[in-house]
């Protein structure tokens, strides 16, 4: 074998060798650069799942501020429907006898008061009526059950209506707009605020 034989064949095993490093390095950066990869996205991940909890604590708190605002909103407009109404309902009762059935009203209130004290009257007990002075032509212009045992006094200070009581003052009924409206207040209000509940959250 001559020398340059021997040289090609030491020049060729050195490549090998080298080549073999080279693989070898190669496949370790390779497996480094996974690895810090790998490490990286995890702690990558760790952190936007720690942001995202954050995140998302923050937007519940929000979501929870702005819910209850809009609560306190939608009660606080509803409120504010519901006095509109019933504030224009009173300034109507202020009005009632300018109705043209004025009449026909009040001597249904008369009517009902009088049949709902006469039950529990003695047979000799008289009945006091109480209207407005300003209800005495249509009072007297009215045929009033049980008049024969009536006292008419025009002493009642109303808007419209009249109260009913035993001459000893044990039985009374009040039957004025007044005291309608003020009985019929709470379901007034509650039906109402449904109503005006359900326009605020379909709108």
């Amino acid at each position: 074998m001559d020398i340059q034989a021997i040289i090609d064949g030491i020049v060729d095993a050195g490549r090998l060798e080298i080549e073999s490093v080279e693989k070898k390095a190669n496949q370790q950066v390779r497996a480094i650069r996974e690895k810090a990869k790998a490490e990286a996205n995890q702690q990558k991940d760790r952190i936007l799942k720690d942001s995202r909890v954050r995140i998302n604590r923050t937007q519940a708190v929000i979501d929870q501020r702005a819910d209850m605002q809009a609560l306190r909103m939608h009660a606080n407009a509803r409120q504010k429907l519901i006095m509109i109404v019933l504030e224009r309902s009173q300034a109507n009762l202020k009005k009632m006898r300018e109705k043209s059935n004025y009449k026909f009203v009040l001597a249904k209130l008369v009517s009902d008061a009088v049949h709902a004290v006469i039950p529990s009257l003695l047979h000799d007990q008289r009945i006091i009526l109480h209207v407005s002075q300003k209800d005495k032509k249509t009072i007297q212009s009215m045929e009033i059950p049980y008049q024969e045992r009536m006292n008419i006094q025009y002493d009642l200070q109303s808007n419209g209506g009249c109260e009913v009581e035993s001459d000893d003052g044990l039985v009374k009924v009040l039957n004025t707009f007044e005291s309608r409206f003020d009985r019929a207040l709470p379901k007034i209000q509650q039906d109402l605020s449904i109503f005006f509940e359900e326009k605020i959250t379909s709108g």
